[in-house]
């Protein structure tokens, strides 16, 4: 195997110690997130503004339909071969 994928190796195990010790001390108490008060957004006002000018060619396409005669295939099945192949 070559280096770097043995370093990515390495870089994922460290990351993964690093999120199980992190979750340890969360859990233990050692770390421990509180807040006070509410969590408010700020009111905010939009006014005025414009969209932008856009001007777009696109292709013309025409679409229509004709009338084509196809030839379909005869195909002779045979019952009995089609259940014979079924209960194998």
């Amino acid at each position: 195997m070559n280096e770097r994928g043995e370093g990515n190796k390495s870089l994922l195990w460290i990351i993964l110690v690093a999120v199980v010790v992190f979750l340890l001390l969360l859990v233990t108490g050692v770390i421990d997130f509180s807040s006070e008060g509410e969590l408010e957004a700020p009111e905010v006002e939009v006014e005025g503004g414009a969209l932008p000018d856009i001007d777009a060619d696109v292709a013309d396409v025409d679409v229509g339909t004709d009338e084509v005669t196809v030839e379909v295939p005869e195909v002779d099945v045979d019952a009995a071969d089609a259940e014979a192949e079924d209960d194998d």
